[in-house]
C-alpha cells in the first residue's frame, strides 16, 4: 500500500461488512463503547516487560492472563522482555503460565487464544550480563542450552516451549485481522513490509509489535527506549497500522502513551515496574535519551514505582478501537478507556496537538496553601521543605507533576530565584479519591539572595498544562 492511498469510510465499512461488522456501525461516534462493551469483532490483551526471573515471579502475569481469559481475549500480545536475564529457565516460567491459563492454547469455552509474543533485549542480551556471564564461564555446557541469545537457542527454545515455528518477523491472522511481530535484533522490518505489505487489507487496522518504541512517536524524541527509526519509516506508508511497543516502562497514566501521526503508536508500559526515566525532576534520576547537562545532585529520593504493573485490553469494534488500561496488582483501572476512531486515516484525536487542546489543568482546592519548614542535614546543610496537598482532577485530567518556584519579594519587586519540578508521588498508579500530598526539597544555599520569599506551587498535567498557583511566604 502506498503512502498516498486514502482509506475511506466507505471502504472501511465494506471491509468490516465482509466480516459481519457493518450492521454494528453506530450513527454517532460520540456513543462509541469502551473495551468491555459487547459487540467487539476482536479482543486481545497487551503486556510488555514481564521480566520473569525466579519461580513465583509469575503471580501478576497469571493474574493478567486470567483477566484476559475472563474478558474474551482472542490473543495476547507481549512486546518483549519476557525473560529477565535471557535464560531458557525464565522463558519456561512464561510458557508454563500460558498453558496453565490456556491449556492447548484455548480458553475454557473452547475459543483459540493466540500467542502474539516477541523477544526483547533482556531476552536476547541478558545472557551476557552478570551474574549470567559468570555462571556460564563456570559451566560452558549450561550456556549451550540455557542462554537464549546463544547461537540457535532463540529458535530452538522458542519452538520447544511455545510449539510454533520461530521467525525473526512473523505474521499471523486472528479473526481476520493481521498481526506482525518483530523479535529483538537486527529487525529488517522495512524489507518485510515491502515484501508483505500487499497482504494487508488496507481498509482494516493491523497490529504490529516490537520491543523498542518506533522513533519519534510515543513520548517524542526525548523518550528513553526508541529504535533507530527503521520501524517508523516502514510503518509510515500504512495509516491503518497500530504499533505496540515497550522497553521504556512509561506509565499508562501518561496520556502521551498514544501517538497518532502517519500511523498509530502505543506504549505498552510494563508488568514489572513503572519507569523513573524522566529528566530534570527533583524526585527522578533522569534518563539516557533526554537532557544530560544537569550535574546538580538531587535532594529527594526517587518516587518508588516498583508497584506499577500495567497492561491493556484492546477491543476492536465496527468503527473504533477501545483500549482499557489496567493495573494488575490492585485490579483497578488507570483511567477512562482510550477510544480510537476507525478508519485511523480519517480521524486522529490522539495526535499530540489535538489531544493537548482537549486537556484541562488540574487545580488545588480553594483555600489550599503550601507549608514551608526549615531543617538541617549533616551532609546537605540547611534545607527548605515545601509540602502541599494533592491537586484535584479537572475534566478527567489528573495532576502528573508540580512546579515549585522561589520568588524573592523585596522592595516591591518579584524576582524569581529558583524553580524545581517534582512528580506527584502516585503519578503512575490508579487515581485515588484523595491523592498523595506533594513535597519538594530546596537547599538554602541555592538561594544566595537572602530575604523574604514567596514559594509558589503549580499543578501540571502530563501535556504540560499548568493550573493556578498556591503560595506561602517564608524568610530565608
Amino acid at each position: 500500500m502506498r503512502a498516498d492511498c486514502k482509506i475511506t469510510r466507505g471502504g472501511f465499512l465494506k471491509a468490516m461488512g465482509a466480516m459481519g461488522a457493518a450492521a454494528a456501525f453506530p450513527r454517532a461516534f460520540a456513543n462509541a463503547s469502551g473495551a468491555g462493551a459487547p459487540g467487539a469483532r476482536l479482543k486481545f490483551g497487551v503486556l510488555s516487560d514481564v521480566h520473569l526471573k525466579n519461580p513465583g515471579d509469575e503471580a501478576t502475569f497469571l493474574k493478567a492472563l486470567e483477566y484476559f481469559r475472563d474478558n474474551g481475549a482472542d490473543g495476547v500480545l507481549i512486546a518483549g522482555d519476557i525473560a529477565d536475564t535471557g535464560r531458557a529457565a525464565e522463558l519456561k516460567i512464561c510458557a508454563d503460565s500460558w498453558y496453565r491459563i490456556f491449556p492447548g492454547g484455548k480458553a475454557p469455552d473452547g475459543r483459540p487464544v493466540v500467542q502474539l509474543f516477541v523477544y526483547g533485549n533482556h531476552d536476547m542480551d541478558g545472557w551476557r550480563w552478570k551474574p549470567n556471564a559468570e555462571r556460564y564461564r563456570a559451566n560452558p555446557e549450561l550456556q549451550k542450552t540455557d542462554a537464549l541469545g546463544f547461537e540457535n537457542n532463540r529458535a530452538r527454545v522458542w519452538e520447544e516451549l511455545f510449539h510454533e515455528k520461530y521467525e525473526p518477523i512473523w505474521m499471523k491472522r486472528v479473526k481476520g485481522f493481521t498481526f506482525i511481530g518483530a523479535h529483538w535484533g537486527d529487525i529488517r522490518i522495512e524489507e518485510f513490509m515491502k515484501a508483505h505489505g500487499k497482504e494487508i487489507v488496507p481498509s482494516l487496522p493491523f497490529f504490529y509489535t516490537q520491543h523498542a518504541h518506533p522513533k519519534n512517536t510515543c513520548f517524542g524524541s526525548w523518550a528513553w527506549g526508541h529504535d533507530d527509526g527503521r520501524s517508523t519509516r516502514a510503518l509510515s506508508p500504512f495509516p491503518n497500522a497500530v504499533a505496540f511497543s515497550g522497553h521504556s516502562h512509561y506509565t499508562l497514566t501518561d496520556e502521551r502513551t498514544v501517538w497518532q501521526g502517519a500511523f498509530t503508536s502505543i506504549n505498552t508500559s510494563s508488568l514489572k515496574y513503572s519507569s523513573t526515566d524522566y529528566a530534570l525532576r527533583e524526585n527522578m534520576p533522569g534518563n539516557g535519551y533526554g537532557y544530560k547537562g544537569e550535574g546538580r545532585r538531587h535532594l529527594m529520593p526517587n518516587v518508588p514505582t516498583s508497584n506499577g504493573r500495567q497492561g491493556m485490553l484492546v477491543s476492536v469494534f465496527a468503527d473504533h478501537i477501545a483500549i482499557e488500561r489496567r493495573e494488575f496488582v490492585t485490579g483497578r483501572s488507570l483511567g477512562d478507556d482510550w477510544v480510537l476512531p476507525l478508519p485511523c486515516a480519517e480521524s486522529k484525536p490522539f495526535a499530540y496537538a489535538a489531544h493537548a487542546r482537549r486537556r484541562t489543568a488540574p487545580e488545588f482546592v480553594d483555600g489550599a496553601v503550601p507549608k514551608v519548614t526549615e531543617t538541617k542535614d549533616a551532609k546537605k546543610g540547611r534545607l527548605l521543605e515545601i509540602t502541599f496537598p494533592a491537586a484535584q482532577t479537572r475534566g478527567k485530567c489528573r495532576v502528573f507533576e508540580y512546579e515549585v518556584t522561589a520568588v524573592l519579594i523585596e522592595d516591591d519587586v518579584d524576582l524569581v530565584q529558583l524553580q524545581r519540578r517534582v512528580f506527584a508521588q502516585d503519578f503512575h498508579m490508579p487515581e485515588a479519591k484523595d491523592g498523595a500530598p506533594g513535597r519538594c526539597m530546596i537547599a538554602a544555599a541555592d538561594l544566595p539572595m537572602k530575604g523574604r520569599y514567596r514559594f509558589e506551587v503549580r499543578p501540571i498535567e502530563c501535556f504540560g498544562l499548568k493550573g493556578r498557583a498556591i503560595s506561602a511566604e517564608f524568610a530565608v
